[in-house]
């Protein structure tokens, strides 16, 4: 398998830990946004699943998938279903006590007894999908107007799911930091909303605060669904500017210290990006934040990034112990690996941007060097987090032969056999 490799040295070091200090403490309040979400309507936990037969075959203990691909339903079907609405919710809460004095739940803001107010705010934000359906999303439910800025290499199905959701879409000539410069330029000319999780402040502002405590959902129900937490020896979540690997490091590195009289062994925590857009990796080596020079064409498109968020690159930089970054073919090979339930291990739809974690550990089986690399051995327990499912349908069956919905029954028909 080719590959690029890099292991941080610097990792849980003092002058990083120093460097990170201010942005874990502005993330470290998570739960209100987890409490909330948890009381939406359409909320319910998604799965932890098991690979056992692979995990055998691979020479590792065991191998979890976090599955994202049923979040809020297969329409919307990833963890970014979480930060942009309850970003949404959170800002419409404040301009309706700005206005009238009181603060609406969620639910009176799902009715019409604010519209008044929330139809004239716009949030737009700048998107390769999943981010953009997401604001799209909130928007449509708690009634307000959402703008979704994309670059050219995103895909028309991606964006026709945007305006399904009732977006309307603005597609830039360049890349994915083009669009982000003319959303943040819309929104400060016309006094609308910038909604990423992207940070150039230690997290100091409430938006990108409000993304990042919305996608600890995802770690609070990986975390209680994980048998033994303080036996996980290996965290694979992939990046783009690297927000949600830094929530999600961040989040083990809470739970696993929290009894200080016995300082916890912490996991390895292994990134992995595109190899035409590994801004991560380059970063790593170079020791500070640095852009890809890669052309950012990737199937990966949730992950084709030039540069990391100056914010989140402080958390990794503390936390990450290994930047890999892979070519397309190592995603396709996790996607079609997690699809047909190889060696008998149960389907499960992940998307472009999420399944070269699987598609690492693939590679490891065959590769001793990269094994050795990352220090796997037969006592690994291995939690993959597969962030996003089938984001464009048409996309996901070209590439793994077989249909997302054919995929959910083959998981559904599997699921039935199991006995209760």
């Amino acid at each position: 398998m080719e590959y690029s490799h890099y292991y941080n040295s610097s990792r849980l070091t003092t002058e990083t830990e120093t460097a990170a200090a201010t942005c874990m403490q502005n993330l470290s309040k998570w739960m209100p946004a987890v409490n909330e979400i948890r009381t939406w309507p359409e909320y319910t936990t998604q799965p932890l699943r098991t690979l056992p037969n692979l995990a055998h075959k691979l020479g590792v203990q065991e191998i979890f998938v976090k599955d994202e691909s049923r979040r809020f339903g297969t329409e919307l079907g990833s963890f970014k279903a979480l930060g942009a609405p309850y970003s949404v919710y959170k800002i419409l809460a404040e301009e309706v006590h700005a206005k009238k004095g009181v603060w609406p739940t969620s639910a009176e803001l799902r009715t019409d007894k604010y519209h008044d107010i929330t139809q004239n705010i716009t949030v737009c934000v700048a998107t390769d999908g999943n981010q953009g359906r997401g604001l799209a999303y909130g928007a449509k439910i708690f009634g307000c107007r959402c703008v979704d800025y994309i670059h050219n290499h995103v895909s028309e199905g991606r964006a026709k799911r945007m305006m399904d959701l009732g977006a309307i879409v603005i597609r830039i000539d360049g890349e994915y930091e083009a669009s982000v410069g003319r959303a943040k330029e819309d929104a400060r000319m016309n006094g609308w909303y910038f909604v990423s999780s992207t940070s150039w402040s230690d997290f100091d502002n409430d938006v990108p605060q409000h993304v990042m405590n919305a996608y600890m959902v995802v770690l609070e129900e990986a975390v209680a669904l994980t048998p033994q937490l303080d036996h996980i020896s290996h965290v694979f979540v992939c990046g783009g500017v690297g927000s949600i690997a830094a929530a999600i490091f961040q989040g083990f590195y809470t739970h696993l210290s929290r009894d200080q009289t016995t300082p916890a062994h912490m996991p390895r925590f292994i990134l992995v990006e595109p190899s035409e857009a590994d801004c991560l990796l380059q970063s790593a080596k170079s020791g500070q934040m640095r852009q890809s020079n890669g052309t950012l064409r990737t199937l990966m498109a949730g992950l084709a990034c030039r540069a990391p968020s100056p914010a989140a690159w402080k958390i990794l930089t503390w936390l990450t112990s290994d930047f890999i970054a892979v070519p397309d073919s190592v995603t396709v090979d996790g996607m079609k690996a997690l699809a047909n339930g190889n060696e008998g291990d149960i389907p499960v739809v992940v998307g472009e941007s999420s399944a070269a974690s699987l598609g690492v550990m693939l590679g490891s089986g065959a590769d001793p060097i990269l094994r050795h690399k990352v220090g796997l051995d037969e006592n690994s327990q291995v939690v993959i987090f597969g962030l996003e499912g089938a984001t464009d349908p048409q996309i996901y069956e070209s590439l793994v032969g077989k249909s997302p919905a054919a995929v959910f029954e083959a998981q559904d028909r599997f699921i039935a056999q199991i006995p209760v």
